[in-house]
């Protein structure tokens, strides 16, 4: 028995709000975009960036870098011209429930990828920021100006 015309848009109707529903879904589903949200209000020539309703103010030069071939898939903002998949600079935004960092809040000498920075990081509410840059008070600014948004 084959379907009447009038059966089979319905069911072409019914699939359509389906895959609607669906990708509404997904799309709400996934992570909250980091974003530029206006100039520094505290340092010129610094912009603000906003991630899961937690704002950093950094350089104005830095990008948010294409992590999309990387084994980790952070939320990263750097120089333009940093690795991206090499994390030897710049800021990070992590889930802080999934955040596993090697030491304590705060600011400490590190050696990694073979370039000695200085990193740290900072809870915001749930998110977890790090920063990392061959500059200490960079760094110490970059996680000063961590805050709520609003």
């Amino acid at each position: 028995m084959t379907a009447t015309p009038r059966a089979r848009l319905l069911l072409a109707a019914v699939l359509a709000a389906v895959l609607i529903v669906v990708l509404a879904w997904m799309r709400a589903a996934a992570d909250p975009p980091v974003e530029v949200v206006g100039d520094s209000p505290s340092r010129e020539a610094w912009k603000t960036i906003e991630y899961d309703g937690v704002r950093v103010d950094v350089p104005s030069a830095w990008e948010r870098l294409d992590m999309g071939d990387c084994e980790f898939q952070l939320k990263r903002w750097a120089r333009p011209d940093s690795p991206p998949c090499v994390f030897e600079e710049g800021i990070a935004f992590y889930d802080s429930a999934t955040f596993d960092p090697a030491h304590g809040p705060g600011v400490v000498r590190e050696i990694g990828n073979r370039t000695p920075t200085w990193g740290g990081y900072t809870y915001v509410g749930e998110v977890a920021v790090y920063a990392s840059y061959g500059d200490r008070a960079l760094v110490q600014d970059l996680l000063a100006s961590a805050r709520e948004a609003g």
